[in-house]
């Protein structure tokens, strides 16, 4: 029967972390000297800081890679510390389960090969020796079982001794990351308010620039018809009036897309980049890498951060060329929009991409803009989508 593969997996983790007990008395010795060096030694604190951060990663990527728990970066140094000293103490008592297990192996094949040599020799002086009876193999096989059975129990008890000291260490339970982060929120909250206003107003103009103005010359034509006498003054009204309709109902439509492209859930989101990309001048480049369908929210912040930044270019950016890149990376999907104009944008500079910063942010993400003068600007945003 094969082993299982998270067995074996976690079994290479312990075996790793028993091989890194002389790194962590290096690492906890380094620290100390530093430590108390710190006030007669410049730099010594950040030292012993650099010290104990590579030390824990070392351990993250660890308990990342084997035993299938993601650890999070404390950023107070007695975290740290106290983490690398509870360590050694499981690394030790890995290194100790693993001692065991190499002692019980080494021992049964001793054992067997005692026994090979001793009918080797019988056969070859045709002696006969003691024969081998069930209790002398009882009397080997009992102990040597019961010796395999707590060296594995021992490994299994370790990698949840090593589960239990990420959780508790280097888990996110620090007070400055947990104060941060509810800034953050606080400031996304304040942002998409902000945003929420922007866009109400900005429909409320297109209702009022647009679609009110078709409204009232539909209205006109329409009495002027009702009242005209003669008949063909009458057909070329209805037919104004008619071509009026349908420039109402482009407007309005123009409008209900720019709130929310419907085909967006109907059609996904590559057809309708692309058709955005196709409208767009200077001309567009579509590169789309995104294999299936992302959430509805992840949908429609690509398609505002790529529409709002070909807006901008065509506006400001004087370019010949926009490139844009959809593409998966790490469970988020990165959205890239890079023109060859002038450069000299900036996220705080219009309220459009302030307002994709907070749709970015209300979702976990990013929006960042660089536009050196002379350019190019490449606005990027990094959504997650797990």
């Amino acid at each position: 029967m094969a082993i299982p593969s998270s067995v074996s997996r976690a079994t290479y983790g312990v075996v790793l972390g028993a091989c890194l007990v002389p790194f962590d008395v290096a690492a906890l010795a380094a620290a100390g000297v530093w430590s108390v060096a710190g006030g007669l030694v410049p730099g010594a604190r950040e030292r012993r800081d650099r010290v104990l951060t590579a030390a824990v990663a070392v351990h993250a990527r660890r308990l990342e890679r084997w035993l299938g728990r993601p650890a999070g970066a404390p950023t107070a140094t007695d975290r740290r510390a106290r983490y690398l000293a509870v360590r050694l103490v499981v690394g030790l008592t890995g290194l100790g389960v693993l001692l065991l297990l190499a002692y019980g192996v080494l021992a049964a094949a001793l054992m067997i090969a005692s026994w090979a040599f001793d009918l080797r020799v019988q056969a070859l002086t045709n002696e006969e020796g003691e024969p081998t009876t069930g209790l002398t193999i009882l009397s080997a096989a009992v102990p040597g079982v019961l010796l395999l059975y707590l060296a594995v129990m021992g490994l299994v008890g370790t990698a949840a001794l090593e589960r239990a000291a990420a959780a508790r260490y280097l888990g996110h339970e620090d007070p400055a990351e947990l104060v941060s982060r509810i800034e953050s929120l606080v400031a996304s909250r304040a942002g998409i308010v902000a945003a929420v206003e922007a866009e109400r107003r900005r429909v409320e103009r297109d209702l009022h620039d647009g679609a009110q103005q078709h409204v009232v010359a539909l209205g006109m034509l329409v009495d002027r018809s009702r009242r005209a006498t003669d008949d063909a003054a009458r057909d070329a009204l209805l037919a104004q009036a008619a071509d009026e309709t349908a420039r109402l109902l482009t407007a309005v439509r123009d409008v209900a897309w720019s709130v929310h492209p419907t085909a967006l859930d109907t059609q996904g989101l590559r057809p309708v980049l692309r058709r955005l990309t196709a409208r767009s001048t200077p001309p567009a480049t579509l590169d789309y890498r995104v294999p299936g369908r992302v959430p509805p929210s992840v949908e429609a912040c690509v398609y505002y951060v790529v529409a709002e930044a070909l807006t901008n270019v065509g506006k400001h950016a004087r370019a010949s060329r926009v490139d844009v890149v959809v593409a998966p990376s790490d469970g988020a999907v990165v959205v890239t929009v890079e023109d060859d104009g002038v450069g000299g944008a900036g996220s705080g500079t219009g309220r459009g991409l302030a307002g994709l910063a907070a749709r970015a942010g209300s979702l976990g993400g990013t929006l960042d803009v660089r536009s050196p003068a002379g350019g190019p600007t490449a606005v990027r945003a990094v959504l997650p989508c797990a």
